[in-house]
């Protein structure tokens, strides 16, 4: 019945649409905008950055709110950001009478309700893996923990660990808008060509693209790059040239890519969250059950991992009980093993994916500080320990 509840947040009107307007070009929108464009009509997209006012995607050109905010009533927007984003636009929309689930709504919230009601699919905008922990950088508030983890405990998944992850989670899930590739730095893991090959060719049909996500030290030899032009599959870089000195290597990296005819993006991020490293840093919300689940939904980063034959709300959870900060409780991840493909199935997995797991929130979250709006322990990026 919960779950029921919760896969009925959008009016009914949804259900009707035809046409949609995008508000947000960034990352999220990039992996998701094709699906959408299969199913809708897009009229309007919408985004604040200056760097991509006037790009073109179809008929649309991207256009500010101002621009735009006059034909926004009675239309329905679809909010493809950040969580943190989405409560500066939510408030935007609403100054012009729109209100939520019924004008406007979250990517993720669309993408689960409506495609499950129309098309009695579960589509889900990302899934990321991680196949290594090891990295060529030290840093002090890497959110996967990287230089924390130690001989011994170090990890290096193969082809056949990540294809058992991805049969569990298509038993369950229709579609993934994208699969996001990471590690640690995921080009140190030598089977890399494999992993992507055979997740390909067995699940291809139910990735819209395959993308490696890397620091850009490490350039892609011969094999990682025939594969990736066999595959479509795309990178993304996330360049640290402004606080680490390797813009020679990145530079090698990108030369390589451009050669090749592999598509990539530069990712630049001017600071970064301190979520809390040691299980003794308890944030001051772990001791209600209420304030826990209201800091999981602020967090909401989108960013669900599939490793070890568990789907985790999070790449911070994987990665805390991974590397022992604290442990999975039940209900922390789904155990893809135990499902059937059945409708229950799917529905708790819907629910999961938007912010609704079975004690209403993750364990985890509790020795987190997160990415939300109500995290202000802001620290500088990549910093080396």
């Amino acid at each position: 019945m919960e779950n029921k509840r919760i896969l009925n947040k959008l009016s009914p009107e949804w259900n009707e649409i035809s046409e949609i307007v995008v508000y947000g070009f960034g990352r999220t929108a990039v992996r998701n905008v094709d699906k959408l464009a299969e199913d809708f009509h897009i009229s309007l997209i919408i985004d604040k950055d200056p760097q991509i006012h006037g790009k073109q995607y179809g008929d649309c050109r991207v256009q500010t709110f101002d621009e735009v905010k006059e034909n926004l009533p009675g239309k329905k927007v679809v909010v493809a950001t950040s969580s943190v984003a989405y409560t500066d636009i939510s408030r935007q929309l609403q100054s012009l009478g729109m209100k939520e689930h019924i004008d406007f709504c979250r990517l993720k919230d669309f993408m689960a309700e409506w495609y499950w009601k129309n098309r009695h699919q579960v589509c889900l905008s990302q899934t990321f893996s991680s196949v290594t922990s090891r990295c060529t950088f030290r840093c002090k508030h890497c959110n996967f923990f990287a230089p924390y983890f130690k001989e011994g405990i170090h990890y290096d998944y193969d082809e056949i660990d990540i294809l058992k992850d991805f049969e569990g989670y298509f038993k369950v899930v229709d579609y993934v808008a994208s699969w996001s590739i990471i590690g640690g730095e995921p080009l140190i893991n030598k089977r890399l060509p494999q992993i992507i090959e055979s997740v390909f060719e067995k699940y291809g049909n139910h990735i819209g693209y395959i993308q490696i996500i890397s620091n850009g030290s490490l350039v892609p030899d011969k094999e990682l790059l025939d594969v990736m032009k066999k595959t479509n599959a795309r990178m993304r870089l996330s360049d640290y040239t402004h606080v680490l000195p390797y813009q020679k290597k990145l530079e090698e990296v990108k030369q390589c890519l451009k050669e090749n005819g592999i598509p990539y993006d530069m990712s630049v991020y001017e600071q970064w969250f301190d979520l809390g490293i040691n299980t003794s840093d308890i944030p001051e919300f772990s001791g209600s059950t209420a304030d826990t689940a209201r800091h999981m939904r602020l967090c909401a980063t989108g960013c669900h991992q599939l490793n070890d034959e568990k789907f985790f709300f999070c790449g911070q959870g994987f990665a805390r009980t991974k590397r022992g900060f604290c442990s999975l409780q039940e209900g922390d991840c789904i155990n893809l093993t135990a499902c059937t493909g059945s409708i229950e199935d799917k529905e708790t997995m819907l629910s999961f994916c938007m912010g609704y797991p079975p004690k209403g929130y993750i364990s985890v979250c509790k020795t987190c500080y997160g990415m939300g709006s109500d995290n202000n322990r802001i620290v500088g990026v990549a910093e080396q320990m």
